[in-house]
């Protein structure tokens, strides 16, 4: 059996359990899994908007119109904080969408690493 990667094995099961289109931006944190959308075994197809929010505005209209859900993706810190009005509408209409976002290196967190949410470490003085 081939060892696969994370985005992968994301990839794999959202095709399984039918989600049909993908969108979002390429980013920080989630090159793996937009590389795993393209890959022999997994393809789903992938819209590539301008912006976060604009991505999951999509996947709640797709859902609204089709009945299916669609899955968006954004890079870590800004670009999972610029998602926050679509989550916001769609869980206000109970309408389903997945939203997926990348994270910073476990041995990472905290150390005010590019884009980090909790970058506390910036406003810290001795």
């Amino acid at each position: 059996m081939a060892k696969l990667t994370g985005g992968q094995v994301v990839a794999q099961i959202l095709k399984q359990y039918g989600v049909e289109y993908v969108t979002g931006i390429p980013g920080h944190g989630i090159w793996s899994l937009t590389d795993a959308f393209l890959e022999k075994g997994s393809e789903i197809p992938f819209i590539q908007v301008y912006h976060e929010q604009s991505a999951t505005h999509l996947a709640d209209g797709y859902y609204r119109v089709s009945g299916k859900p669609m899955a968006a993706v954004a890079s870590i810190g800004a670009g999972a904080a610029n998602t926050v009005l679509g989550l916001a509408t769609a869980y206000s209409d109970s309408t389903s969408l997945l939203c997926i976002t990348g994270g910073p290196p476990t041995h990472m967190r905290g150390r005010g690493l590019l884009q980090e949410l909790e970058r506390h470490t910036d406003n810290g003085f001795p």
